[in-house]
């Protein structure tokens, strides 16, 4: 099946925004840190004499910073949108609808089960399954990157400026970067525990006749998956995604077979 998804349009266009978003925030630090580096040595005679570095360097590094707040911004204005189309196509798959005017293709597995809250849940239980994985793997690098962001301020802090660095810090990324990463972790711990939730569900359902009974847990299960997402605001990499893909779908297919979905 030709895999075609509307939604991911949008949602790509927030990941180039985060890339963009990561070059600014190396070019905000290596500014900075140059701001920082003239301001240590401004009774240098070289620096005296050429003023107009030390004002380049610190209206550069406060541009970026500007520029990297501004950049989290439209990214969490883009997923916004995104979000809303996929929830959409989420619902046009479960309930047989076409809100969306143009359903996605290739993209949900729920392998022939009829329309209604119980496709519903297997959907959510499926995107569960692949968001937890990869939202895991992705901690460890924001978390590296973080610190040696965070250290690189507070060794600067430490040889330059106070007062500067003080005023460079209310305005620079480093407080959004941090909170990025504590989100990405507090993401990713509450996913595995609504995988973990959907996982009971499922092992419940497996000797249950008549499902209908447990609609209502199936649906709490899917509002707490799709409310942590629109909480998280995290674009999921795609690199590790594509890696991942390929197993996870094997892993997915034998889960169902498990759960005699």
């Amino acid at each position: 099946m030709t895999r075609n998804v509307p939604h991911q349009t949008i949602l790509d266009q927030a990941r180039t925004l985060e890339k963009w978003q990561t070059r600014v925030l190396i070019l905000s630090t290596i500014s900075t840190i140059a701001s920082l580096a003239l301001n240590a040595f401004a009774a240098n005679t070289y620096i005296k004499s050429h003023p107009g570095f030390l004002t380049w360097a610190n209206a550069t590094a406060t541009l970026f910073s500007v520029a990297f707040i501004v950049l989290d911004v439209l990214i969490n204005t883009r997923f916004y949108v995104g979000g809303r189309e996929k929830r959409t196509d989420l619902i046009d798959h479960a309930f047989d609808t076409n809100f969306s005017g143009e359903r996605s293709t290739g993209y949900f597995n729920p392998g022939g089960i009829s329309p209604g809250v119980y496709k519903l849940a297997v959907l959510g239980f499926e995107n569960s399954l692949f968001t937890c994985t990869v939202a895991k793997k992705m901690i460890l690098r924001k978390w590296i990157i973080t610190s040696v962001i965070f250290i690189l301020f507070i060794v600067s802090a430490c040889i330059g400026n106070k007062d500067l660095v003080n005023d460079l810090l209310q305005v620079t990324a480093t407080g959004v970067l941090v909170l990025q990463a504590i989100r990405l972790q507090q993401f990713a711990n509450r996913i595995g525990t609504i995988h973990e939730e959907f996982k009971t569900l499922f092992n419940r359902l497996e000797n249950e006749t008549d499902k209908s009974k447990s609609e209502g847990e199936m649906v709490k299960n899917v509002l707490n998956y799709e409310a942590t997402i629109a909480w998280g605001t995290i674009l999921t990499d795609t690199n590790i995604f594509d890696e991942l893909n390929p197993a996870l779908s094997a892993k997915w297919e034998n889960m169902k077979q498990g759960y005699k979905i």
